[in-house]
């Protein structure tokens, strides 16, 4: 997903879906992992974005 910019709101979106695929088709569905597996992905992208703005600013701050 790196062309798409990761937000919390497409998170919660795609937990969602993921949630109703598992309510109609069960936990174990093809769907249902693939669902998680996508949000999976997107909340290592924000985790990794969030790392990085972190580093960013301490590495800014560093001269304070």
């Amino acid at each position: 997903m790196p062309c798409r910019k990761v937000t919390i709101e497409k998170v919660e979106e795609k937990r969602q879906e993921m949630i109703k695929l598992g309510a109609i088709y069960g936990l174990t569905s093809l769907l249902t992992v693939q669902a998680s597996q996508e949000l999976d992905t997107l909340l290592n992208a924000l985790a990794s974005k969030r790392d990085s703005e972190y580093f960013s600013l301490q590495e800014a701050y560093r001269y304070f």
